[in-house]
Protein backbone atom coordinates (compact mmCIF):
# COMPACT_ATOMS: atom_id res chain seq x y z
CA UNK A 1 0.00 0.00 0.00
CA UNK A 2 1.52 3.84 -0.93
CA UNK A 3 0.83 6.16 1.51
CA UNK A 4 -0.29 9.52 0.25
CA UNK A 5 -1.84 13.11 0.78
CA UNK A 6 -4.76 14.31 -1.46
CA UNK A 7 -4.58 18.07 -1.97
CA UNK A 8 -7.97 18.26 -1.18
CA UNK A 9 -6.75 18.43 2.47
CA UNK A 10 -5.75 21.76 2.20
CA UNK A 11 -8.56 23.30 -0.03
CA UNK A 12 -8.77 26.20 2.14
CA UNK A 13 -5.03 26.95 1.38
CA UNK A 14 -6.23 27.16 -2.46
CA UNK A 15 -9.13 29.46 -2.06
CA UNK A 16 -12.05 26.93 -1.22
CA UNK A 17 -13.84 28.17 2.25
CA UNK A 18 -16.79 25.78 3.31
CA UNK A 19 -19.70 27.58 5.44
CA UNK A 20 -17.80 26.01 8.65
CA UNK A 21 -14.48 27.20 7.99
CA UNK A 22 -12.71 30.87 7.99
CA UNK A 23 -9.91 32.09 5.66
CA UNK A 24 -6.58 31.30 6.44
CA UNK A 25 -5.41 33.97 5.24
CA UNK A 26 -2.69 33.27 3.06
CA UNK A 27 -2.39 30.65 -0.22
CA UNK A 28 -0.29 28.02 -1.44
CA UNK A 29 0.43 27.13 -4.88
CA UNK A 30 0.93 23.17 -6.18
CA UNK A 31 4.57 23.53 -6.03
CA UNK A 32 3.98 24.50 -2.35
CA UNK A 33 1.84 21.56 -1.42
CA UNK A 34 4.07 19.17 -3.64
CA UNK A 35 7.16 20.25 -1.76
CA UNK A 36 4.88 19.75 1.86
CA UNK A 37 3.78 16.64 0.69
CA UNK A 38 7.41 15.44 -0.04
CA UNK A 39 8.75 16.66 3.35
CA UNK A 40 6.24 14.45 5.30
CA UNK A 41 7.92 11.31 3.16
CA UNK A 42 4.80 10.81 1.00
CA UNK A 43 4.96 7.67 -1.84
CA UNK A 44 2.03 9.92 -3.56
CA UNK A 45 -0.35 12.84 -3.97
CA UNK A 46 -3.47 13.52 -5.34
CA UNK A 47 -4.46 16.62 -7.23
CA UNK A 48 -7.86 18.27 -7.94
CA UNK A 49 -8.18 20.06 -11.44
CA UNK A 50 -10.81 22.21 -9.75
CA UNK A 51 -7.05 23.69 -8.06
CA UNK A 52 -5.14 23.53 -11.31
CA UNK A 53 -4.19 25.43 -14.33
CA UNK A 54 -3.49 22.99 -17.35
CA UNK A 55 -0.03 25.14 -17.46
CA UNK A 56 0.48 23.80 -13.91
CA UNK A 57 1.27 20.35 -14.94
CA UNK A 58 4.55 20.80 -16.27
CA UNK A 59 5.23 22.07 -12.22
CA UNK A 60 3.36 18.84 -11.22
CA UNK A 61 5.90 16.99 -13.23
CA UNK A 62 9.00 18.49 -12.62
CA UNK A 63 8.33 18.89 -9.30
CA UNK A 64 7.44 15.60 -8.26
CA UNK A 65 10.44 14.23 -10.31
CA UNK A 66 12.23 15.97 -7.24
CA UNK A 67 10.49 14.38 -4.37
CA UNK A 68 9.87 10.97 -6.17
CA UNK A 69 5.97 11.18 -6.29
CA UNK A 70 3.49 9.70 -8.08
CA UNK A 71 1.10 12.43 -9.10
CA UNK A 72 -2.52 11.11 -9.57
CA UNK A 73 -5.42 13.66 -11.05
CA UNK A 74 -8.29 13.91 -9.20
CA UNK A 75 -11.68 15.66 -11.50
CA UNK A 76 -14.81 16.28 -10.77
CA UNK A 77 -15.45 18.35 -7.82
CA UNK A 78 -17.91 19.02 -6.75
CA UNK A 79 -20.25 17.61 -8.98
CA UNK A 80 -18.74 15.54 -11.15
CA UNK A 81 -20.67 14.45 -14.50
CA UNK A 82 -23.51 15.40 -12.79
CA UNK A 83 -25.04 12.35 -13.06
CA UNK A 84 -25.06 12.20 -16.24
CA UNK A 85 -27.03 15.29 -17.17
CA UNK A 86 -24.16 17.63 -18.58
CA UNK A 87 -21.98 17.03 -22.28
CA UNK A 88 -20.16 20.32 -20.58
CA UNK A 89 -18.40 18.29 -17.87
CA UNK A 90 -18.47 15.23 -19.85
CA UNK A 91 -16.58 17.38 -22.07
CA UNK A 92 -14.20 18.54 -19.70
CA UNK A 93 -13.21 15.26 -18.45
CA UNK A 94 -12.14 14.42 -21.49
CA UNK A 95 -10.11 17.48 -22.03
CA UNK A 96 -8.10 16.35 -18.68
CA UNK A 97 -7.40 12.94 -20.31
CA UNK A 98 -5.66 14.23 -22.84
CA UNK A 99 -4.12 16.40 -20.54
CA UNK A 100 -2.97 13.79 -18.04
CA UNK A 101 -1.79 11.77 -21.17
CA UNK A 102 0.26 14.31 -22.23
CA UNK A 103 2.80 14.14 -19.41
CA UNK A 104 2.75 10.63 -18.63
CA UNK A 105 -0.08 10.44 -16.15
CA UNK A 106 -2.00 7.00 -15.69
CA UNK A 107 -4.35 7.27 -13.26
CA UNK A 108 -6.89 9.80 -12.75
CA UNK A 109 -9.82 9.80 -10.12
CA UNK A 110 -13.53 10.77 -11.42
CA UNK A 111 -17.19 11.41 -9.83
CA UNK A 112 -20.38 10.91 -11.26
CA UNK A 113 -22.30 13.36 -8.96
CA UNK A 114 -22.10 14.94 -5.58
CA UNK A 115 -24.33 14.21 -2.20
CA UNK A 116 -27.00 17.28 -3.71
CA UNK A 117 -28.17 14.58 -6.17
CA UNK A 118 -28.63 11.76 -3.81
CA UNK A 119 -32.51 11.49 -3.84
CA UNK A 120 -33.24 13.58 -6.41
CA UNK A 121 -34.04 10.05 -8.71
CA UNK A 122 -34.11 6.48 -8.01
CA UNK A 123 -30.96 5.42 -8.47
CA UNK A 124 -31.76 2.80 -10.63
CA UNK A 125 -32.64 5.45 -13.34
CA UNK A 126 -29.19 7.33 -12.31
CA UNK A 127 -27.22 4.52 -13.20
CA UNK A 128 -29.01 3.46 -16.27
CA UNK A 129 -28.47 7.02 -17.57
CA UNK A 130 -24.75 6.97 -16.23
CA UNK A 131 -23.50 3.82 -17.92
CA UNK A 132 -23.28 4.71 -21.53
CA UNK A 133 -21.62 7.97 -20.34
CA UNK A 134 -19.21 5.89 -18.45
CA UNK A 135 -17.82 3.33 -20.93
CA UNK A 136 -17.70 6.25 -23.55
CA UNK A 137 -15.36 7.62 -20.96
CA UNK A 138 -13.60 4.98 -20.48
CA UNK A 139 -12.97 4.09 -23.74
CA UNK A 140 -11.40 7.26 -24.46
CA UNK A 141 -9.32 6.94 -21.22
CA UNK A 142 -8.29 3.35 -22.80
CA UNK A 143 -7.06 4.50 -26.19
CA UNK A 144 -4.89 7.13 -24.24
CA UNK A 145 -3.53 4.36 -21.41
CA UNK A 146 -5.45 5.69 -18.29
CA UNK A 147 -7.48 3.85 -15.59
CA UNK A 148 -10.49 5.24 -13.90
CA UNK A 149 -11.36 5.47 -10.26
CA UNK A 150 -14.62 6.59 -9.70
CA UNK A 151 -15.63 8.03 -6.44
CA UNK A 152 -18.45 6.72 -4.05
CA UNK A 153 -18.88 10.86 -3.62
CA UNK A 154 -21.93 10.87 -1.64
CA UNK A 155 -24.09 10.07 -4.34
CA UNK A 156 -23.70 6.02 -4.44
CA UNK A 157 -23.44 3.90 -1.33
CA UNK A 158 -19.97 2.07 -2.31
CA UNK A 159 -22.23 -1.32 -2.46
CA UNK A 160 -24.23 0.84 -5.21
CA UNK A 161 -20.71 1.81 -6.88
CA UNK A 162 -20.16 -1.67 -7.30
CA UNK A 163 -22.88 -2.04 -8.98
CA UNK A 164 -22.42 0.31 -11.24
CA UNK A 165 -18.52 -0.39 -12.21
CA UNK A 166 -20.02 -3.86 -12.68
CA UNK A 167 -22.79 -2.85 -15.14
CA UNK A 168 -20.20 -0.59 -17.09
CA UNK A 169 -17.87 -3.65 -17.60
CA UNK A 170 -14.90 -1.34 -18.61
CA UNK A 171 -11.38 -3.29 -17.61
CA UNK A 172 -10.11 0.00 -16.97
CA UNK A 173 -12.94 1.22 -14.37
CA UNK A 174 -11.72 1.09 -11.20
CA UNK A 175 -13.25 2.36 -7.74
CA UNK A 176 -11.67 5.36 -5.15
CA UNK A 177 -13.54 4.00 -1.76
CA UNK A 178 -13.86 7.37 0.56
CA UNK A 179 -14.36 5.93 4.01
CA UNK A 180 -16.32 9.35 4.75
CA UNK A 181 -18.50 9.16 1.83
CA UNK A 182 -19.69 5.97 2.94
CA UNK A 183 -20.40 6.48 6.85
CA UNK A 184 -22.39 10.38 5.13
CA UNK A 185 -24.78 7.60 3.70
CA UNK A 186 -25.07 6.03 6.81
CA UNK A 187 -23.35 2.58 4.73
CA UNK A 188 -21.75 -0.23 7.37
CA UNK A 189 -17.80 1.11 6.90
CA UNK A 190 -16.43 -2.88 7.52
CA UNK A 191 -18.78 -4.38 5.16
CA UNK A 192 -18.38 -1.78 2.48
CA UNK A 193 -14.94 -2.02 2.84
CA UNK A 194 -14.97 -5.68 2.12
CA UNK A 195 -17.50 -5.55 -0.81
CA UNK A 196 -15.62 -2.39 -2.56
CA UNK A 197 -12.00 -3.69 -2.08
CA UNK A 198 -11.93 -5.96 -4.58
CA UNK A 199 -12.20 -3.18 -7.76
CA UNK A 200 -10.64 -0.33 -5.39
CA UNK A 201 -7.34 1.64 -6.92
CA UNK A 202 -7.57 4.42 -4.24
CA UNK A 203 -8.90 4.85 -0.63
CA UNK A 204 -9.49 8.07 0.54
CA UNK A 205 -8.16 7.82 4.31
CA UNK A 206 -10.69 10.06 6.61
CA UNK A 207 -11.44 10.31 10.32
CA UNK A 208 -14.55 11.97 11.05
CA UNK A 209 -16.28 13.51 14.11
CA UNK A 210 -19.40 12.04 14.24
CA UNK A 211 -22.37 14.97 15.10
CA UNK A 212 -25.42 13.94 16.16
CA UNK A 213 -27.13 16.24 14.22
CA UNK A 214 -25.92 15.32 10.71
CA UNK A 215 -26.74 12.18 10.95
CA UNK A 216 -29.08 11.04 8.03
CA UNK A 217 -27.92 14.23 6.38
CA UNK A 218 -24.86 14.10 4.17
CA UNK A 219 -24.79 17.50 3.20
CA UNK A 220 -24.65 18.58 6.55
CA UNK A 221 -21.39 19.33 8.71
CA UNK A 222 -19.43 15.89 9.09
CA UNK A 223 -15.99 17.17 10.09
CA UNK A 224 -12.45 15.88 10.04
CA UNK A 225 -10.53 14.36 12.53
CA UNK A 226 -6.59 13.21 12.53
CA UNK A 227 -6.57 9.37 11.83
CA UNK A 228 -6.72 7.39 15.03
CA UNK A 229 -8.48 10.38 16.59
CA UNK A 230 -11.70 10.86 15.24
CA UNK A 231 -14.76 7.97 15.48
CA UNK A 232 -14.24 5.94 12.76
CA UNK A 233 -12.91 2.41 12.28
CA UNK A 234 -9.76 3.24 10.48
CA UNK A 235 -7.75 0.70 11.88
CA UNK A 236 -10.56 -2.25 11.02
CA UNK A 237 -10.68 -0.86 7.23
CA UNK A 238 -6.88 -1.15 7.20
CA UNK A 239 -6.90 -4.63 8.88
CA UNK A 240 -9.71 -5.60 5.23
CA UNK A 241 -7.74 -3.76 2.72
CA UNK A 242 -4.25 -5.75 3.95
CA UNK A 243 -6.50 -9.20 4.58
CA UNK A 244 -7.82 -8.71 0.78
CA UNK A 245 -4.28 -7.45 -0.69
CA UNK A 246 -5.32 -4.09 -1.50
CA UNK A 247 -1.86 -2.57 -3.12
CA UNK A 248 -2.89 0.58 -4.03
CA UNK A 249 -3.30 3.82 -2.44
CA UNK A 250 -4.15 5.42 0.44
CA UNK A 251 -4.62 9.05 0.17
CA UNK A 252 -4.80 10.83 3.45
CA UNK A 253 -7.93 13.61 3.02
CA UNK A 254 -9.35 16.39 5.08
CA UNK A 255 -12.82 17.69 4.67
CA UNK A 256 -13.49 20.73 7.19
CA UNK A 257 -11.74 20.34 10.65
CA UNK A 258 -13.60 19.51 14.04
CA UNK A 259 -12.98 22.44 16.33
CA UNK A 260 -10.16 20.48 18.56
CA UNK A 261 -8.12 20.68 15.55
CA UNK A 262 -8.26 23.73 13.19
CA UNK A 263 -5.06 23.43 11.88
CA UNK A 264 -5.19 20.81 8.98
CA UNK A 265 -1.59 20.90 7.96
CA UNK A 266 -0.79 20.14 11.87
CA UNK A 267 -3.85 17.28 11.45
CA UNK A 268 -1.89 15.55 7.90
CA UNK A 269 1.50 15.41 10.09
CA UNK A 270 -0.26 13.87 12.41
CA UNK A 271 -2.22 11.66 9.82
CA UNK A 272 0.69 10.64 8.15
CA UNK A 273 3.00 9.38 11.06
CA UNK A 274 -0.11 7.28 12.86
CA UNK A 275 -0.62 5.92 9.18
CA UNK A 276 2.71 4.54 8.84
CA UNK A 277 2.93 3.52 12.44
CA UNK A 278 -0.15 1.67 12.37
CA UNK A 279 0.64 -0.29 9.15
CA UNK A 280 3.81 -1.24 10.47
CA UNK A 281 2.30 -2.71 13.82
CA UNK A 282 -0.32 -4.15 11.56
CA UNK A 283 2.07 -6.06 9.27
CA UNK A 284 4.18 -7.65 12.27
CA UNK A 285 1.10 -8.95 14.07
CA UNK A 286 -0.13 -10.53 10.53
CA UNK A 287 4.22 -11.82 10.27
CA UNK A 288 3.21 -13.30 14.43
CA UNK A 289 0.01 -14.97 13.05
Amino acid sequence: MKIGIGQFSYHRYFGEITRWEADPGFRWTVADFIQRAGSLGSDAISLQTHYLNPKDLKVVKDECRVFNLIWIIEWGHPDGLQMGTSPEAAADLKRWLHLTSALGGKLVRIVAGYSTYRGREPVPTQMVRLIPLLREMCQEAADLGIVLALENHADFTPLELVELIGQVGAPNLRATFDMGNCVRLDADLIESTRCITPITEIVHLKDLWLLENSRGDPNASWPSAPLGRGMLDVPGVLRVLHEQGFDGYLLIEMAHMYSTWPDEDKAVTESVLWLKKTLENQGSSLLRH
